[in-house]
């Protein structure tokens, strides 16, 4: 091998090895750092009046040092009253100051102190809500203006994302009694709720409906009772969130007209009736046939046009 072929190896394993160079280096630099997620965490549902807070969290950072967000929100429906510390991973992460900067948008930052940065994932602050008495409805919580940057000056990349939460009455039972049950007659009575965001489910969640008689998932009370008595049970309703429970009471009386409680209506009832009415024997159920729970001369002809098939 001539020296001057010996020089043009040479020559050719160093271009080789610059270009490997730039090579590796153009990979290296199309690799991107993964970018950090940072979201508003809301509960879904709060109830007018009621306190409630507000996470923004940060999803798996690197050398995190500094940052700030503005978080708005409509200011008619919900006050911000303080922004406390965040945390990441086991690292506190100071609120160093926060402002409102207009009547619905409060504006954050956060800083950690010394030049180490932190890593992994949390919030980086929690806002502490009211609701206020004065209105409903749902309210949008945005982020707006973020930056973060690591522990050497730089930014971190980063996708912000807002959330919503929906300020409701609270929810109550709105039925208060309900109507008697007649012995083997076809019964129906819907119970009634208010506030929450309107989807109700209802349950049983003490006691006993009177027998033959169910409460559905909707909210209705229906069947044929079969037994004489009054049953008191607690029934439940939520919207998935919010809950209320109310003692209810149904009356289960014998059938209109069955002044005697043998089980049909005919002419011993008038009789029975009768006796009721001067005194001579004590009220029942059923001898108050037209329901307005007092047996008089009314129930008389009431019976009479039960038996006569009128009524």
């Amino acid at each position: 091998m001539t020296r001057w072929t010996t020089q043009i190896l040479s020559v050719t394993a160093l271009i080789g090895l610059l270009l490997g160079i730039v090579f590796a280096a153009g990979s290296h630099s199309s690799v991107k750092a993964a970018v950090v997620a940072v979201s508003v965490d809301a509960p879904t549902q709060v109830v007018k009046g009621g306190e409630f807070s507000v996470s923004v969290d940060i999803n798996s950072v690197t050398a995190f040092d500094a940052g700030q967000f503005d978080v708005s929100f409509n200011s008619s429906i919900m006050q911000l009253d303080g922004v406390d510390p965040g945390l990441i991973d086991t690292t506190q992460i100071p609120v160093s100051i926060w402002n409102m900067i207009g009547s619905d948008t409060c504006r954050v930052v956060v800083n950690v102190p010394g030049i180490p940065g932190v890593n992994g994932s949390g919030y980086l602050a929690i806002l502490r809500f009211h609701a206020t008495s004065s209105g409903v409805g749902n309210s949008a919580l945005n982020l707006s203006n973020g930056f973060l940057n690591n522990n050497l000056g730089t930014e971190i990349t980063a996708t912000w994302a807002g959330d919503s939460v929906n300020v409701c009455e609270n929810l109550l039972i709105a039925t208060t009694s309900l109507p008697d049950s007649v012995v083997g007659s076809a019964y129906s009575s819907a119970l009634a709720a208010t506030g929450g965001n309107g989807s109700y489910t209802w349950s049983v969640s003490s006691g006993s409906l009177p027998s033959g008689l169910s409460l559905s998932a909707t909210g209705t009370i229906s069947g044929t009772s079969t037994t004489v008595g009054e049953f008191t049970f607690t029934v439940g309703v939520t919207d998935g969130q919010l809950f209320d429970s109310k003692v209810l009471t149904i009356r289960v009386i014998p059938r209109l007209g069955d002044a005697n409680d043998d089980g049909v209506v005919n002419a011993a009832d008038i009789t029975k009736t009768e006796k009721i009415i001067v005194g001579l024997d004590d009220a029942t159920l059923g001898a108050d046939a037209n329901q307005d729970d007092v047996v008089n001369s009314a129930d008389i002809t009431k019976i009479e046009r039960i038996i006569a098939g009128l009524s």
